[in-house]
């Protein structure tokens, strides 16, 4: 989904916005619009931050004002765990 998508689904609503933290320094917005999962995209890539302050500020200067961020374990993949629900969603506020 691109930024200009974005923001047209978040006039309409139903927008659930995931950050993706990747080994701490990476992040990834991660958009579930009417059932649909996708990443946040720019010229057909992943838009990757370096950063949680400038991700946050890109997603609320599209209008994002709350979404989750979902930290994947390396353990629970060592376990063969990364199936499980997605305990670690910390709620997330933008403004």
């Amino acid at each position: 989904m691109t930024t200009s998508e974005l923001k047209k689904a978040l006039r309409q609503g139903g927008v659930d916005v995931n950050i993706l933290t990747n080994e701490g320094d990476l992040y990834l917005v991660q958009v579930d619009y009417m059932g649909r999962l996708s990443l946040l995209t720019e010229d057909g890539m992943p838009v990757r931050f370096r950063g949680l302050s400038e991700c946050s500020g890109k997603l609320a200067s599209l209008g994002v004002r709350k979404g989750f961020m979902v930290q994947q374990l390396p353990y629970d993949e060592m376990i063969n765990n990364a199936e499980r629900p997605q305990a670690d969603r910390l709620p997330m506020y933008f403004h």
